[in-house]
């Protein structure tokens, strides 16, 4: 009776931390997205600086 209780136990211990883990993979995930979001988004604003400086600029 006691091994089935232990073995319940760690049965839910473990589902627990299944879950935790399952929770901190996410938001890691949605953290690597956000960046690459602003990434992206910074990259843009670099292209479109550089494209009016480049029109500003005189030619030689």
């Amino acid at each position: 009776m006691l091994r089935r209780f232990f073995s319940c136990l760690l049965w839910f211990l473990g589902m627990i931390l299944k879950g935790a883990l399952k929770v901190i993979l996410t938001v890691f995930q949605f953290t690597l997205e956000l960046l690459k979001i602003m990434l992206l988004l910074s990259g843009l604003v670099m292209r479109l600086f550089l494209a009016f400086v480049r029109a500003g600029t005189p030619q030689r």
